[in-house]
């Protein structure tokens, strides 16, 4: 009589692992949850990068309204030096001044009241002069009149009525000689005294972004990238607007125009179109 054997349930038999159906099921939906991750992290980056492509042309917008307008807007008809398409230049003056008193022919004392635009890096000057109650400037590019911190100049300014307060120290009076040299005369006791720089606002071909433009301040790079065909515009008394302006009408200039588009660096956004007018000071 052969021994009897102990069943085996039914449920038991699995135990050992995992049918090969159950392990392709596995596997399909490991990999549906790890495309779907992918797919969610693909989406986070960009919309990461056109975000960050619309921050960057909004702060190129703003850099360009606060800054070169700004300093354009300051500028006279007078001020302009260069209107071309691609560039701006003007005077942007440094130092302010009055004249207190006639030391002889060429030789002035000036009491200097401001000095502004310590950021303007250029060696490049000139001096302008306008008379008592005069609004009309006469200018010398590239002529300074020669200087000197004087004590004689901060009495004769002081006996004139200048720094009433007593504020300024004796540095901000000063002698200077050589103006018939630049004008061709003497500016007389109460006449309003600048010496100027140059500043210049270029659209050129950016170094470090193919295919766009960089907008540069006296040759450092200022604001980019722009969308290549960005220009300067010109606004004249007439009302015309024209891409470039001669030497001889740049006085007719009422108005700076840029037109651009400023665009992030991934490019994954359509940039930001900046259409800036610029009026220059009466």
């Amino acid at each position: 009589m052969s021994a009897s054997r102990p069943l085996t349930p039914a449920g038991s038999r699995r135990q050992g692992g995992f049918t090969l159906a159950e392990m392709l099921l596995a596997l399909a939906g490991a990999g549906l949850l790890v495309g779907l991750l992918i797919g969610l992290l693909g989406s986070q980056s960009r919309f990461h990068l056109r975000n960050e492509d619309a921050i960057q042309a909004s702060q190129i917008a703003r850099a360009l309204a606060d800054g070169m307008g700004a300093e354009i807007r300051g500028a006279g008809p007078g001020d302009l030096l260069l209107a071309t398409r691609d560039t701006v230049s003007l005077r942007v003056v440094v130092l302010s001044a009055v004249v207190c008193d006639t030391v002889s022919s060429g030789s002035i004392d000036l009491f200097a009241y401001d000095s502004i635009a310590a950021n303007l890096q250029s060696g490049w000057r000139g001096t302008a002069f306008s008379r008592p109650y005069s609004a009309d400037w006469v200018y010398a590019d590239g002529f300074t009149p020669v200087s000197s911190v004087s004590a004689a100049a901060e009495t004769s300014c002081r006996a004139a009525g200048a720094d009433r307060a007593n504020r300024m120290p004796t540095r901000w009076f000063r002698r200077t000689s050589g103006w018939n040299g630049g004008f061709g005369t003497t500016p007389v006791p109460g006449s309003l005294a600048r010496v100027y720089g140059r500043l210049t606002y270029a659209i050129r071909r950016s170094d470090s972004e193919p295919g766009t433009v960089s907008i540069r301040r006296n040759g450092q790079e200022f604001v980019s990238p722009l969308e290549l065909g960005a220009a300067f515009e010109y606004r004249l008394s007439s009302g015309a607007i024209q891409a470039g302006v001669s030497p001889a009408d740049l006085s007719r200039v009422r108005e700076v125009r840029l037109t651009g588009t400023a665009i992030g660096r991934n490019g994954r956004v359509a940039g930001r179109r900046v259409v800036y007018a610029m009026s220059l000071r009466n």
